[in-house]
């Protein structure tokens, strides 16, 4: 139900959205211009005539970070900045692997009652980041399958089989020869019953996921093919419409059409691929055995078929010292997902000196000198990292106290919960919520147990004392965890990164010590990946550089003092074009959460040993990551001198004004929300009233998201992508490119909502704007960023993100949306 609306505020009563994946608006637009030569009418006319002459449209609306599904989808269905920053994530503790894109594993998990909920949305609930679903009622709501579902619709799959095999003889037979389409038997079963539900006065949110346009247009370029898919939309919009128009609730009733990205596709070019997982088992590339979780063309392979396989290792010859270890001791992680990006988690770098030296010491036939250098090497590193592995080892127990007591009480809450459920408990989603209970039970105690065997063996290393060190006496697994990745990389390990010993073995210098330079095999991955060409491109347009840009996380404090700014937000990012050309992005927020940005472009960036940086700060000039100086289509004041404007600090909607329409849209937000560290008000240490325990609980939690980081975030050059398990010809999506940012955002109602007709909005947003915009439309916000008491009561919080006022009834001009009799008390 709809709390604290009035009569004198026009406001829909029920929400209808139709989820899209990978729509772009440019391809979408396009198309329902485009007459079709027989008819006269647009190509797409339902969508012509609901949203293009009935509705709104917003011509410019972009993806806020990365153009990623799981993060983008995150973006739209919270409102809040990203805390999911890929398809697929991992724990460098652990190797626990989140992998918010795969149905399989949870449709069994949920058949044996051990899940509720797609991971995605398990994730946001442990943050404490509501849908927007779950602003309404169980038993108000319709939910689709999607990337963040709720419950799972047993139902939907036995009805939807049902209604395929329970059909003509003949026509099962040529289906049965020509393959089932399972695929669209769920969507066809879907849409039935979301039609059958909006007959239903008390359901108030509907959604409705659709994904086969982002499918199609990764292996098809052909504009026949994806106009195929646009009309089978096109019909599906003019069902969900006339059924809406059939309703009790029509007039009250808004429409919404959303999509998560754009999409990067041409009919004149094939998109084409790069095998990162090889060029990082080659010699050249580390020689590391490499984990994914996609599924990788089966040459490469080591695991590839089975869905239920949580990692895919695939081995290398090349390891410079990991030779049959690969299941034991990966050395990377790498997401490839979303294509036109990839994620590189590297091994902490002292793991690896660590361990050659620990091999060595264990063959026994190392001179006494080397030896003892060797020896004195090892326990210098232990050293050199001592405090801050103790420091991170005594918050991890101190955590792992708290995670136990938590399972105690979670499981007399388990106990607690009733055996069986009357209809109406299930109407309101009772047997979920004791479903929830024990999933969340089940996730703890697994935590609670890989968590533990990481703490054991960090103190095992800690232990370590050099007086009395015995190397033959010690078992590797017991100093260094298997399938660990220790801590994320320092920009000067990345730069020097140990991948195994020099060819001429372990060097001394004159003073007997160990040359770390001459006796170890260093990568700078850096130079690696800037430096890569191939020589087999064929396509004039594509370049023959498949890598634009890598970037990194840098604290703020480490660097401050070199750009001469005070009040930065704890993060910098460094976006690395190759040597000479690079960018610093800095950033500050006001006391209201509001983010400004400067661009500084450098060149050389460098760390040293001690943890010092060094670079040269340089003018704007064509070729800086973004290519923002040269593009045309930059948008800065009349009469501003260019590089002069670009060298200030603007607020991120200034940014997004001045470069919506450049080739990489809004880049400079995009790198900042993808790579920064964005607080969670849910996740605050320091809120008056909690517990200890639970102080502790949530710092645990955010311990887990930061250590799903990656080292490298690679971003494709145009036409480039990355994914190994088979290279999309068609296109891909997941960079900052404006193709790929620009998605879908439409909407067009009943009377009673007075939503805008035949209106097209220029003014650009972002994906932040969707929920807050949501929610003022059902009467669910007490002013342009806050949710009402009830909704506060479940977990919503401010809204970073503007409202698309075009679209707002009765909120003319700069007026705040307002609803007569609201708490003011959040």
């Amino acid at each position: 139900m709809l709390v604290g609306a009035t009569n004198s505020f026009a406001q829909a009563k029920r929400l209808v959205v139709l989820k899209v994946d990978g729509l772009p608006y440019s391809i979408l637009d396009r198309s329902v211009q485009e007459r079709n030569p027989r008819t006269g009418k647009s190509q797409l006319p339902w969508i012509e005539h609901v949203f293009y002459q009935r509705g709104a449209r917003l011509r410019n609306f972009y993806v806020r970070g990365m153009s990623l599904s799981a993060p983008s989808w995150s973006l739209l269905d919270t409102g809040q900045h990203l805390q999911v920053k890929g398809n697929v994530e991992f724990d460098r503790y652990t190797l626990h692997t989140y992998d918010y894109l795969n149905f399989i594993p949870f449709y069994f998990k949920n058949a044996e009652g051990s899940r509720i909920d797609m991971p995605g949305a398990e994730l946001l609930d442990a943050l404490g980041l509501p849908l927007l679903c779950d602003a309404f009622p169980h038993d108000e709501r319709y939910i689709s399958f999607q990337l963040y579902q709720r419950g799972m619709r047993f139902a939907t799959l036995r009805d939807g089989l049902k209604n395929r095999f329970v059909k003509n003889p003949r026509e099962l037979l040529d289906e049965w020869t020509m393959g089932l389409q399972t695929r669209s038997v769920f969507f066809e079963q879907l849409e039935k019953e979301l039609i059958q539900s909006l007959d239903n006065p008390k359901i108030r949110y509907l959604d409705l996921y659709i994904s086969n346009f982002d499918h199609v247009a990764h292996h098809n370029r052909d504009r026949e093919s994806q106009m195929m898919e646009l009309r089978e939309m096109d019909s599906l919009v003019g069902r969900i419409w006339t059924a809406i128009a059939n309703s009790s609730l029509a007039a009250d009733t808004a429409f919404v059409m959303v999509s998560d990205h754009g999409f990067n596709t041409d009919e004149k070019i094939y998109s084409q691929g790069y095998n990162l997982v090889k060029l990082l088992g080659s010699r050249k590339g580390g020689g590391h055995h490499v984990i994914t979780k996609r599924h990788l063309l089966l040459d490469y392979s080591l695991k590839g078929v089975n869905f239920m396989v949580p990692l895919i290792t695939t081995t290398t010859d090349d390891s410079y010292y990991l030779k049959g270890q690969s299941t034991s001791y990966p050395t990377v992680l790498l997401d490839f997902d979303g294509n036109e990006r990839a994620s590189i988690h590297l091994r902490d770098n002292d793991l690896n000196l660590l361990q050659i030296l620990l091999q060595h010491l264990q063959r026994n036939k190392l001179p006494d000198p080397v030896r003892r250098a060797a020896t004195d090497a090892f326990f210098a590193t232990v050293e050199r990292r001592r405090v801050g592995w103790q420091k991170h080892l005594n918050e991890l127990n101190e955590e792992l106290v708290a995670l136990r007591s938590r399972i105690q009480d979670q499981r007399k809450l388990w106990e607690a919960q009733p055996k069986n459920f009357t209809r109406r408990e299930i109407e309101l989603g009772y047997d979920d919520q004791k479903k929830r209970v024990f999933a969340q039970l089940e996730k703890s105690m697994g935590q609670e147990k890989i968590y533990s065997e990481y703490a054991r063996t960090l103190a095992g290393l800690l232990a370590l004392k050099q007086e009395s060190f015995a190397p033959l006496k010690l078992k590797l697994e017991d100093l260094i965890a298997k399938q660990a990745m220790g801590e994320r990389n320092s920009i000067y390990q990345l730069q020097n990164y140990i991948v195994g010993e020099a060819p001429d073995g372990l060097q001394l210098r004159a003073d007997g010590s160990l040359d770390g330079e001459k006796s170890f095999a260093r990568v700078d991955y850096f130079a690696l990946l800037h430096n890569i060409t191939v020589r087999n491109n064929v396509q004039p347009a594509v370049s023959n550089r498949p890598i634009d840009l890598v970037a990194n996380r840098i604290p703020s404090s480490q660097i401050k003092h070199l750009v001469h700014e005070e009040g930065l937000t704890a993060d910098v990012i460094w976006v690395n074009g190759g040597g000479d050309k690079q960018a610093l992005i800095l950033a500050r927020e006001d006391a209201k959460g509001n983010l400004s940005f400067r661009y500084l472009p450098i060149k050389g960036l460098t760390q040293d040993a001690l943890g010092g940086f060094h670079f040269e700060m340089i003018a704007w000039q064509r070729d800086l990551p973004l290519r923002i100086f040269e593009d045309e289509q930059l948008i800065i004041p009349r009469g501003e001198d260019r590089a002069a404007w670009l060298s200030e600090w603007h607020t991120d909607l200034e940014w997004l004004h001045a470069l919506h329409l450049t080739k990489y849209s809004n880049g400079i937000v995009g790198l900042y929300e993808e790579l920064a560290y964005h607080r969670n008000p849910r996740l605050d240490l320091d809120e008056p009233g909690i517990s200890p325990e639970e102080q502790l609980n949530r710092r645990f939690t955010q311990r887990q998201r930061n250590l799903a980081e990656a080292d490298l975030l690679v971003v494709a050059s145009n036409h480039w992508n990355f994914d190994v398990r088979g290279f999309n010809p068609g296109g891909n999506h997941g960079s900052f490119l404006r193709v790929s940012t620009h998605s879908t955002f439409m909407l067009a109602g009943g009377d009673k909502t007075q939503l805008p007709r035949g209106v097209i909005i220029d003014e650009p947003y972002d994906s932040l704007s969707f929920m807050p915009t949501m929610l003022a439309l059902t009467g669910n916000l007490r002013d342009d960023k806050t949710p009402l008491p009830v909704l506060w009561s479940k977990g919503f919080r401010r809204f970073p993100g503007r409202l698309v006022k075009e679209v707002l009834p009765a909120t003319p001009g700069k007026d705040p949306i307002a609803v007569t009799g609201a708490s003011p008390t959040h």
